[in-house]
């Protein structure tokens, strides 16, 4: 079973503190509660108080860290090189699909250039739901197998070393900007008796994207 990440649920990293989650917790109260919001937010504002109580809690905050890294594991979220061993599935890319993937493939640009530079970062900005839909077969979602994802990541240009200009002029493969969008693979474990509308949400620190976390929406036909 997939557990809760209550720093997904919260919008916070992993290595927030107790001070910044509690405001954190407080801006999301405010909206979210149902003498504000109506009975419709009841589910999600119990939600963000169970993720406070256990974030608050030095001693159920470090089992809920423990849990969450052993789902990390079993997922097997990694880089790989495709030359070394052959994928069971060709790697979906969301590059190719922009208009399938919210946020806006703008905004998300916008988010990982950010990510890569760490400049003009708001304040109030949190990990985002880098959200996508997964097509499985009725198989594949009895067996279980593995996914290979490949998303998008800024990185240094190859061309012009990551300075923006070769020579004189300003890099003809960066356009100046320095960086340049390009994928990495990783590859995401579904587990056996998946069922329809699953959500399954990895986080990608570990492939160097801070700012986003990965949602998939399982669909089965």
């Amino acid at each position: 079973m997939v557990p809760k990440n209550y720093y997904l649920i919260l919008g916070v990293s992993q290595s927030e503190t107790p001070a910044r989650i509690r405001a954190r917790y407080r801006d999301l109260a405010r909206t979210l509660h149902p003498d504000v919001a109506g009975p419709q937010s009841t589910s999600a504002f119990q939600n963000i108080s169970e993720a406070y109580a256990v974030l608050t809690d030095p001693s159920a905050r470090q089992r809920h860290d423990s849990e969450l890294a052993t789902w990390e594991e079993r997922l097997a979220v990694q880089t790989r090189d495709d030359s070394v061993a052959p994928w069971r599935r060709a790697p979906v890319s969301l590059l190719a699909e922009p208009l399938a993937v919210r946020p806006s493939f703008d905004a998300l640009v916008d988010r990982l250039f950010r990510n890569f530079t760490g400049i003009g970062i708001p304040k109030a900005e949190r990990p985002e739901a880098l959200t996508f839909e997964l097509i499985l077969t009725p198989d594949e979602a009895v067996r279980g197998m593995e996914v290979p994802i490949a998303l998008p990541r800024v990185g240094p240009c190859h061309e012009c070393g990551g300075i923006g200009r070769v020579g004189l002029f300003p890099c003809a493969s960066c356009d100046g900007q320095r960086a340049i969008v390009t994928e990495t693979i990783v590859r995401i474990q579904i587990p056996q008796m998946t069922r329809p509308e699953s959500v399954i949400e990895v986080p990608l620190h570990r492939v160097g994207i801070q700012n986003f976390y990965l949602r998939l929406y399982v669909r089965i036909e």
